[in-house]
């Protein structure tokens, strides 16, 4: 593995997301390099590390000729690397919120279109 770069994408106005991209060369069983493949992982955060030189297994999916990944191995120091996403209490507190926002919208509609307006008692009948 070489070439590591870390860059922080904004995503929103207070969201944002850590994008590792390095370079893997893969070499046939002579030890001869026969490809140099880019790699790039993605999350809100990391677990694990990796530095230049590091000897790494990864599998993911190939996307316009990069190896997208969420997880790799480092042979060299036997540690498991994760990208993790946004934590799951978070999004879940996210997702109720955005309801009940929906709902306090839906329900000011429906007054406003559904009911009818109050009238007072001592309105007249017969205006026309």
């Amino acid at each position: 593995m070489r070439a590591l770069t870390s860059r922080t994408e904004r995503q929103g106005e207070s969201d944002h997301s850590t994008v590792w991209t390095f370079r893997v060369e893969r070499y046939d069983e002579a030890g001869d390099r026969i490809s140099l493949i880019p790699v790039e992982m993605r999350g809100y955060r990391f677990e694990g590390a990796i530095h230049d030189g590091d000897w790494v297994r990864a599998g993911g999916r190939t996307k316009g000729g990069t190896l997208h990944v969420n997880r790799l191995e480092n042979l060299t120091t036997g540690a498991s690397v994760r990208a993790k996403g946004i934590p799951k209490p978070v999004m879940v507190i996210a997702c109720v919120m955005i309801a009940l926002i929906a709902a306090f919208i839906a329900w000011n509609f429906y007054g406003i279109v559904f009911e009818a307006p109050d009238v007072p008692s001592d309105y007249p009948s017969d205006f026309p």
